[in-house]
């Protein structure tokens, strides 16, 4: 087995709007057992909205938050991360998978460093909200609060799916939906989003 890093995968930069999947995970969707394919770029794909009782309410261009606004993919990465957190400094990023921590630098997602702790450092990640629970009460604990406070990325669950869902704090208003990612943060100026998963990780920047 190669120990080579995985080279950093191309990526298709255009937003498709406030409901998507990631391609990467609809492409593992397509692909019988057995049977291997090149890689594509990554990216984002258009989805339909999500079910829910939570206010509907999409893209503001006026907000000036990667996510909330009309945004744009800038980097992408293979290795999978659960959970992630940016530095204060915004040239780094760390994650943890099932028996990996990494991270990366910001924004380019290369790979900086690879650890394998004796102790899984995912298994203190807690399970995916259900989508419709956000409609009240407290948000999760590890509900990642954009800059400013007004807004927040949440790891959900819909159905069998999971996603990132970005919500107005004050009325839960759905902004953004990603089916496919578990974990999002954003850098200190809101000026960059990450979301990854066990696909890899994607830095989107918003428009400008």
């Amino acid at each position: 087995m190669s120990t080579r890093p995985l080279a950093q995968p191309s990526f298709i930069p255009d937003d498709p709007g406030p409901w998507s999947d990631v391609l990467e995970v609809l492409q593992r969707r397509g692909v019988r057992p057995g049977h291997r394919r090149s890689e594509p770029p990554n990216g984002l794909m258009l989805t339909p909205p999500p079910r829910t009782i939570l206010p509907i309410v999409g893209l503001d261009s006026g907000v000036p938050l990667a996510g909330v606004a009309p945004s744009r993919i800038i980097a992408a990465a293979r290795q999978p991360a659960l959970r992630i957190s940016i530095g204060a400094d915004a040239t780094s990023l760390s994650g943890d998978s099932r028996m990996v921590r990494r991270t990366w630098s910001l924004p380019g997602l290369a790979l900086l460093s690879e650890e394998r702790p004796s102790e899984d450092p995912a298994a203190s990640i807690p399970p995916a909200t259900p989508l419709d629970a956000l409609v009240d009460g407290d948000l999760p604990a590890d509900a990642a609060v954009a800059p400013g406070g007004v807004f927040a990325a949440v790891s959900i669950v819909e159905g069998r799916s999971i996603g990132i869902a970005i919500v107005r704090i004050a009325d839960r208003g759905l902004m953004r939906y990603i089916r496919g990612c578990r974990a999002a943060a954003w850098t200190p100026d809101g000026a960059m989003l990450v979301v990854s998963g066990d696909w890899g990780l994607l830095t989107i920047s918003r428009e400008v």
